[in-house]
């Protein structure tokens, strides 16, 4: 009789794994204690954090960041594995957006403070992006830009070069 059970138990855990849905949307972020995977940091401010959903051998996982500054690092810096999905908060509610649908502010990093001093912040709307930009300078970006910007910014960090805000 254990035997039959521990049979059935078994197989169903099996048949149970196989049909399960593929990990989708955004993570769980525990603040203060989980790291970003970019730079090592706790992530500890949830207005700037991000993540990124990716897939490797067929196995989906979630790596978070305390910065739009270390998830733009982290993609640029090349890895295996595929991007499934994006997210970043929205600055003004804390809600996930997606990053595809986010217009972002790319402001002097001494006039917006983020966990690693991009500068960079997120919005779901234009009108709140906007709202930011009047506050603090600065200019507004889907993502293509701000990515651009982060590259531009990256370059000229290099040594020999002058440096500066993008």
């Amino acid at each position: 009789m254990n035997a039959r059970v521990c049979i059935a138990l078994a197989l169903s855990a099996t048949l149970g794994a196989c049909s399960r849905e593929p990990l989708s949307g955004p993570p769980e972020v525990r603040l203060g204690r989980e790291r970003c995977a970019e730079c090592g940091m706790l992530i500890g401010e949830e207005r700037c954090s991000a993540a990124t959903l990716v897939e490797r051998a067929g196995r989906r996982e979630h790596l978070n960041f305390d910065d739009v500054g270390c998830l733009l690092d982290f993609e640029r810096g090349g890895d295996d594995r595929s991007i499934v999905s994006r997210f970043v908060r929205d600055h003004a509610t804390t809600e996930w957006i997606d990053a595809e649908r986010a217009l972002f502010l790319i402001a002097e990093p001494s006039a917006v403070r983020t966990p690693m001093g991009s500068g960079m912040i997120a919005f779901a709307s234009q009108a709140s992006a906007e709202r930011a930009r009047g506050q603090h300078g600065g200019r507004v970006a889907g993502l293509a830009g701000v990515a651009e910007a982060r590259r531009v910014w990256a370059e000229s960090m290099r040594p020999g070069s002058s440096g500066g805000f993008p």
